[in-house]
Protein backbone atom coordinates (compact mmCIF):
# COMPACT_ATOMS: atom_id res chain seq x y z
CA UNK A 1 0.00 0.00 0.00
CA UNK A 2 1.39 3.41 -0.88
CA UNK A 3 2.22 5.64 2.04
CA UNK A 4 0.23 8.75 2.80
CA UNK A 5 1.74 11.69 0.98
CA UNK A 6 3.69 9.45 -1.34
CA UNK A 7 4.88 11.22 -4.45
CA UNK A 8 4.57 8.01 -6.46
CA UNK A 9 2.28 8.03 -9.45
CA UNK A 10 -0.25 5.37 -10.31
CA UNK A 11 -2.85 3.47 -8.38
CA UNK A 12 -1.98 1.96 -5.01
CA UNK A 13 -1.11 -1.71 -4.92
CA UNK A 14 -3.75 -4.04 -3.54
CA UNK A 15 -2.94 -5.51 -0.15
CA UNK A 16 -1.04 -8.78 -0.44
CA UNK A 17 -0.18 -8.31 -4.13
CA UNK A 18 3.49 -8.97 -4.87
CA UNK A 19 4.67 -7.86 -8.30
CA UNK A 20 7.34 -9.61 -10.37
CA UNK A 21 10.69 -8.08 -9.14
CA UNK A 22 11.71 -6.45 -12.42
CA UNK A 23 8.21 -4.95 -12.83
CA UNK A 24 8.32 -3.61 -9.28
CA UNK A 25 11.74 -2.05 -9.79
CA UNK A 26 10.62 -0.60 -13.14
CA UNK A 27 7.71 1.07 -11.35
CA UNK A 28 10.04 2.48 -8.69
CA UNK A 29 12.55 3.52 -11.36
CA UNK A 30 9.87 5.36 -13.35
CA UNK A 31 8.73 7.13 -10.21
CA UNK A 32 12.02 7.91 -8.45
CA UNK A 33 14.85 7.89 -11.03
CA UNK A 34 15.03 11.64 -11.63
CA UNK A 35 14.79 12.46 -7.94
CA UNK A 36 17.45 9.89 -7.04
CA UNK A 37 19.78 11.11 -9.80
CA UNK A 38 19.40 14.70 -8.59
CA UNK A 39 20.00 13.65 -4.99
CA UNK A 40 23.06 11.55 -5.91
CA UNK A 41 24.43 14.43 -7.99
CA UNK A 42 24.05 16.76 -5.04
CA UNK A 43 25.81 14.46 -2.58
CA UNK A 44 28.64 13.55 -4.97
CA UNK A 45 29.01 16.93 -6.65
CA UNK A 46 29.17 15.42 -10.15
CA UNK A 47 26.33 14.52 -12.50
CA UNK A 48 28.07 11.53 -14.09
CA UNK A 49 29.01 10.09 -10.70
CA UNK A 50 25.45 10.79 -9.55
CA UNK A 51 24.05 8.86 -12.52
CA UNK A 52 26.41 5.93 -11.91
CA UNK A 53 25.53 5.92 -8.23
CA UNK A 54 21.80 5.98 -9.03
CA UNK A 55 22.19 3.02 -11.37
CA UNK A 56 24.06 1.13 -8.64
CA UNK A 57 21.21 1.80 -6.23
CA UNK A 58 18.69 0.34 -8.67
CA UNK A 59 20.90 -2.69 -9.31
CA UNK A 60 20.96 -3.30 -5.56
CA UNK A 61 17.19 -2.77 -5.38
CA UNK A 62 16.62 -5.35 -8.10
CA UNK A 63 18.92 -7.85 -6.35
CA UNK A 64 17.07 -7.32 -3.05
CA UNK A 65 13.67 -7.63 -4.72
CA UNK A 66 14.71 -10.83 -6.50
CA UNK A 67 15.98 -12.34 -3.25
CA UNK A 68 12.89 -11.35 -1.33
CA UNK A 69 9.88 -10.31 -3.44
CA UNK A 70 8.00 -7.49 -1.76
CA UNK A 71 11.16 -6.30 0.05
CA UNK A 72 10.76 -2.71 -1.13
CA UNK A 73 7.69 -1.14 0.35
CA UNK A 74 5.99 2.09 -0.64
CA UNK A 75 7.25 4.67 -0.49
CA UNK A 76 10.60 3.30 -1.72
CA UNK A 77 12.31 6.69 -1.59
CA UNK A 78 13.69 6.40 1.98
CA UNK A 79 15.36 3.09 1.10
CA UNK A 80 16.75 4.46 -2.18
CA UNK A 81 18.13 7.52 -0.39
CA UNK A 82 19.75 5.43 2.37
CA UNK A 83 21.44 3.10 -0.15
CA UNK A 84 22.67 6.06 -2.21
CA UNK A 85 24.23 7.60 0.88
CA UNK A 86 25.82 4.29 1.88
CA UNK A 87 27.27 3.70 -1.60
CA UNK A 88 28.50 7.31 -1.91
CA UNK A 89 30.15 7.07 1.51
CA UNK A 90 31.92 3.84 0.58
CA UNK A 91 33.06 5.31 -2.73
CA UNK A 92 34.32 8.48 -1.06
CA UNK A 93 36.16 6.45 1.58
CA UNK A 94 37.85 4.29 -1.09
CA UNK A 95 38.87 7.36 -3.08
CA UNK A 96 40.19 9.12 0.03
CA UNK A 97 42.30 6.08 0.94
CA UNK A 98 43.71 5.91 -2.60
CA UNK A 99 44.46 9.63 -2.57
CA UNK A 100 46.23 9.41 0.80
CA UNK A 101 48.33 6.51 -0.46
CA UNK A 102 49.23 8.38 -3.66
CA UNK A 103 50.21 11.46 -1.63
CA UNK A 104 52.54 9.35 0.50
CA UNK A 105 54.07 7.74 -2.56
CA UNK A 106 54.48 11.12 -4.31
CA UNK A 107 56.18 12.55 -1.22
CA UNK A 108 58.66 9.67 -1.34
CA UNK A 109 57.34 8.01 1.79
CA UNK A 110 57.65 4.26 1.90
CA UNK A 111 54.70 1.95 2.35
CA UNK A 112 54.03 1.37 6.05
CA UNK A 113 56.14 -1.37 7.56
CA UNK A 114 53.90 -4.16 8.76
CA UNK A 115 54.89 -7.20 10.73
CA UNK A 116 54.77 -10.54 8.94
CA UNK A 117 51.73 -11.60 11.00
CA UNK A 118 49.82 -8.51 9.93
CA UNK A 119 50.64 -9.13 6.28
CA UNK A 120 49.42 -12.72 6.65
CA UNK A 121 46.09 -11.49 8.02
CA UNK A 122 45.73 -8.87 5.26
CA UNK A 123 46.42 -11.50 2.60
CA UNK A 124 43.91 -13.86 4.21
CA UNK A 125 41.26 -11.11 4.40
CA UNK A 126 41.70 -10.43 0.68
CA UNK A 127 40.85 -14.07 -0.05
CA UNK A 128 37.47 -13.89 1.72
CA UNK A 129 34.32 -13.21 -0.31
CA UNK A 130 33.43 -9.48 -0.30
CA UNK A 131 30.43 -9.65 2.06
CA UNK A 132 32.27 -11.90 4.49
CA UNK A 133 35.31 -9.61 4.43
CA UNK A 134 33.08 -6.56 5.07
CA UNK A 135 31.45 -8.32 8.04
CA UNK A 136 34.83 -9.26 9.54
CA UNK A 137 36.34 -5.81 9.03
CA UNK A 138 33.31 -3.92 10.35
CA UNK A 139 32.80 -6.21 13.35
CA UNK A 140 36.38 -6.83 14.43
CA UNK A 141 38.43 -3.94 13.10
CA UNK A 142 35.80 -1.20 13.32
CA UNK A 143 34.23 -2.68 16.49
CA UNK A 144 30.68 -2.45 15.11
CA UNK A 145 27.80 -4.41 16.60
CA UNK A 146 26.18 -7.24 14.66
CA UNK A 147 23.04 -5.13 14.24
CA UNK A 148 25.07 -2.17 12.96
CA UNK A 149 26.94 -4.36 10.46
CA UNK A 150 23.65 -5.89 9.28
CA UNK A 151 22.13 -2.45 8.74
CA UNK A 152 25.18 -1.19 6.85
CA UNK A 153 25.24 -4.24 4.56
CA UNK A 154 21.49 -4.56 4.12
CA UNK A 155 21.18 -8.04 5.56
CA UNK A 156 19.93 -9.69 8.76
CA UNK A 157 21.94 -9.94 12.00
CA UNK A 158 21.76 -13.74 11.63
CA UNK A 159 23.46 -13.46 8.21
CA UNK A 160 26.20 -11.34 9.79
CA UNK A 161 26.66 -13.91 12.58
CA UNK A 162 26.95 -16.70 10.00
CA UNK A 163 29.40 -14.66 7.90
CA UNK A 164 31.52 -13.91 10.98
CA UNK A 165 31.58 -17.54 12.09
CA UNK A 166 32.58 -18.73 8.61
CA UNK A 167 35.04 -15.83 8.25
CA UNK A 168 36.81 -16.78 11.49
CA UNK A 169 37.01 -20.39 10.35
CA UNK A 170 38.43 -19.44 6.94
CA UNK A 171 40.87 -16.90 8.35
CA UNK A 172 42.12 -19.46 10.86
CA UNK A 173 42.79 -22.01 8.11
CA UNK A 174 44.33 -19.41 5.76
CA UNK A 175 46.66 -17.96 8.43
CA UNK A 176 47.63 -21.42 9.71
CA UNK A 177 48.47 -22.51 6.16
CA UNK A 178 50.86 -19.58 5.60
Amino acid sequence: MRGVGSHAAGPPLALGVVMEPSERIREIYDTDWKRLRAFATLITGDISIGEDLSQSVFVEALEQERRQPGYLRDPAWPWLRMVAIRLATRQRHRLRMQLDRLRLLAAGAAEPEWRAETLDIVRALKRLPPRMRMCVVLAYLEDQSTASVAEALGCTPKTVENQLREGRRRLRSLVDAS
